[in-house]
């Protein structure tokens, strides 16, 4: 723009200054000249107007450090649209790695049952390296239930587990496109792409993603991923992968578990691949709305299996945020090929899940630190259907909490959960476990 303004006062002062006669032609060439230039000026600007308010908008979308009166829908925001990215970091080591992670600790009292338990739940570091400006790799790992693995004779032994919950390369080749291999976090629903107990306002995950979505849900596979923008306010993102799928664990004793079904990384039970993806649109800040599926061959060929049969679990989500207000919400469905044989024992090939919550930011500066400090009350229904096409075989729950975040990268929970359980081919709702849930949670 600066050498727009240049040649402007230049033809202005060789437009000025006295010399020669000038014809008429020459002095109009010069006039035309001189309007032309200031229409580019005009227009440059313009352009740098447009360009300096959609990366305004841009920065608000991915900003780490949100204020705290919506630091939950922030991270929600931020870990949709960039994914394994969307993670803050405290430590950075040269110019090419970064290390985090975030902990979360528990006390679970059922009152229905009479049990009360302390639970260090999850410990997991994470680590990010920028490998060359194109490629990066992340990585997290799960240290869950504070496990104390002994060796003895060559075997494993001892509580909790380990696991790396994702090891991905990306090239990355434009905003818009994208490589990814490795251990994915799989695109399936909302809520597995943003899990950390830190971002979330209720202890416990929805039901919906522990028996329907087994967050979390991770599986070996490649694919790409992108963003592009088809309006100045709107963010459409996407990814898609190919990944090796569930396996015919999904069939147990009570039925179809997807949970059990979750394959080893190693080992693929059929050589088909599954696919996997979800679609996110963004049409303006506070909004964002998400469809997902993942399909795919389970079975391999052994007893009633013809080895072909299809797993299909589709998903759509919304979030949407007005000042200290924020819904968000997930329904999804579950098929499955059984055989004859099953189906006729009574194993039901469809169910569904959902899970709809509102959460209201309040309380701002009331407790150190001031600057940054937040209350949150949160409401939320869940419930899951092991049969959608027969009675009863269903699941609920209604959870009410609150906590305070004294910065948005931290919180402490309070939640009561009441949970009901309606046994198959029946109507009658039954009472459940009524349980608390005590936790703290941080990223470090």
């Amino acid at each position: 723009m600066r050498i727009c303004f240049f040649l402007v006062a230049v033809a202005l002062i060789l437009h000025a200054t006295p010399g020669r006669a000038q014809n008429a032609s020459s002095t109009d060439s010069l006039a035309a000249e001189v309007a032309r230039l200031r229409r580019e000026i005009e227009t440059l600007k313009a352009t740098a107007a447009r360009q300096e308010e959609r990366l305004m908008e841009i920065d608000e979308r991915t900003e780490q450090t949100a204020p705290a009166t919506t630091s939950d829908s922030a991270k929600r925001k931020i870990s949709s649209a960039r994914g394994i990215y969307g993670k803050p970091f405290v430590a950075k080591f040269g110019n090419r790695t970064a290390l985090g992670g975030y902990v979360d600790f528990e006390y679970r009292n059922n009152f229905t049952k009479k049990t009360s338990v302390f639970d260090q739940q999850r410990l997991i570091p994470f680590i990010f390296a920028e490998i060359t400006d194109q490629l990066h790799f992340g990585t997290e790992i799960e240290f869950e239930h504070a496990p104390r693995i002994e060796v003895e004779d060559g075997v494993a032994e001892g509580g909790g587990a380990v696991e790396v919950e994702f090891a991905t390369l990306d090239y990355t080749l434009s905003e818009a496109f994208n490589v990814r291999g490795g251990l994915l976090l799989s695109p399936l629903g909302r809520f597995n792409l943003v899990h950390d107990s830190p971002i979330n306002d209720l202890t416990d995950r929805p039901l919906m993603h522990r028996d329907i979505i087994p967050t979390t849900l991770s599986e070996p596979g490649f694919g790409f991923f992108g963003t592009v923008y088809p309006s100045e306010r709107a963010v459409l993102s996407y990814e898609a992968y190919l990944v090796n799928g569930f396996t015919s664990h999904i069939i147990t004793e009570d039925g179809v578990r997807v949970r059990d079904g979750r394959s080893i990384g190693e080992e693929d039970n059929n050589n088909a691949k599954s696919f996997v993806g979800r679609l996110a649109f963004s049409p303006f800040l506070g909004l964002e709305l998400g469809a997902s599926a993942h399909t795919g061959a389970f079975a391999s060929r052994d007893g009633a299996f013809r080895g072909n049969e299809r797993l299909t679990i589709a998903a759509l989500d919304a979030t949407l945020q007005r000042g200290p207000v924020e819904l968000l919400g997930e329904y999804s469905q579950l098929s499955a090929d059984l055989p004859a044989t099953l189906r006729a024992t009574g194993v039901a090939d469809a169910q569904s899940g959902l899970y709809v919550q509102g959460n209201l930011h309040f309380g701002s500066g009331i407790l150190a630190p001031k600057a940054t400090s937040v209350f949150t009350g949160v409401v939320r229904y869940d419930r899951v259907d092991f049969d959608r096409d027969a009675a009863g075989d269903t699941r609920e729950r209604v959870t009410l909490g609150i906590n305070w975040r004294p910065v948005g990268e931290s919180v402490l929970k309070a939640d009561f959960q009441w949970n009901w359980a309606t046994a198959a081919g029946t109507d009658t709702r039954k009472s459940g476990d009524r349980a608390l849930r005590l936790s703290m949670a941080s990223y470090f």
